[in-house]
């Protein structure tokens, strides 16, 4: 890529991730962007509850966000985890949980790097979120969450499949509606390359804050992980695939799925 207003990026590789979840004020702005994206969280949850085999199940939401699945599976009396790793959604979803008088632990950690060991029966992950981890740090969360799973527990992925639009390249400029990049709404040049032996596409976004002027070059990845990919994952790790779905409503997976739902089981 060439310098924009004197900031020069290094060579493009299939995968760069550098948001500042470190930043509370970023994962606020990041929540409020996307937190409502016409989301079927009662669908969502429905299917994962038809996997808990108890009442008393112990259930591990991963990356949870606002924590819509955690709380509406509390209320069901499953004993629940949650975790993020953004401040924000974390101390939202707090706030919500207290005012519903729910006992839900939020722990603010990397799913790359939890230490459970055996305390659920079922770990989830959706809204496609594995597909911004590189392979590598993908194998550490299906190892992660296979370690914290009892014998026979279940770990549901959700993926979605590209669209010819995800597998272009392009370069335009957008202005944001509400601020994500920065403290105010930022002029955006986006800059999308895709790999196709790597089934990735990189954004590289250079955010301008419309008000102060500030300006830094962000890197945004996701990857369309293969079926084969994550069964390597899968046998790596010691977790069996058992079904696959469509969507939600546990219709056929085919090519023209836009949802991918992996149903894995830790072996007894």
């Amino acid at each position: 890529m060439n310098p924009i207003d004197g900031v020069t990026a290094a060579r493009p590789q299939p995968f760069e991730m550098n948001l500042p979840w470190e930043d509370y004020a970023f994962s606020r702005r990041f929540y409020d962007v996307v937190h409502d994206w016409d989301i079927p969280t009662e669908k969502e949850v429905s299917f994962i509850a038809s996997h808990l085999k108890s009442p008393e199940s112990r259930v591990l939401d991963m990356a949870c966000g606002g924590g819509r699945h955690a709380i509406s599976l509390a209320e069901q009396g499953y004993e629940v985890t949650a975790n993020d790793i953004g401040g924000y959604p974390l101390d939202l979803a707090r706030n919500k949980a207290i005012e519903r008088h729910l006992h839900i632990n939020f722990v603010q950690e990397d799913i790359t790097s939890m230490s459970y060991k055996g305390d659920f029966d079922l770990a989830f992950l959706i809204c496609g979120q594995l597909g911004h981890s590189s392979p590598a740090d993908s194998q550490a969360v299906f190892e992660c969450a296979t370690n914290s799973l009892v014998k026979g527990g279940i770990f549901l992925l959700h993926l979605w499949r590209f669209t010819d639009e995800d597998r272009s390249t392009y370069t335009r400029w957008y202005r944001e509606k509400q601020p994500f990049y920065h403290s105010h709404p930022s002029v955006v040049q986006r800059h999308q390359l895709y790999f196709p032996t790597e089934r990735t596409k990189l954004i590289r976004d250079y955010a301008v804050d419309s008000v102060t002027r500030q300006h830094r070059l962000f890197g945004i990845s996701e990857k369309e992980y293969t079926l084969k990919e994550l069964l390597i994952f899968a046998a790596v790790s010691g977790i069996d695939l058992i079904k696959t779905y469509g969507n939600f409503d546990k219709k056929r997976l085919t090519r023209r799925s836009s949802s991918r739902i992996f149903v894995f089981r830790k072996p007894y």
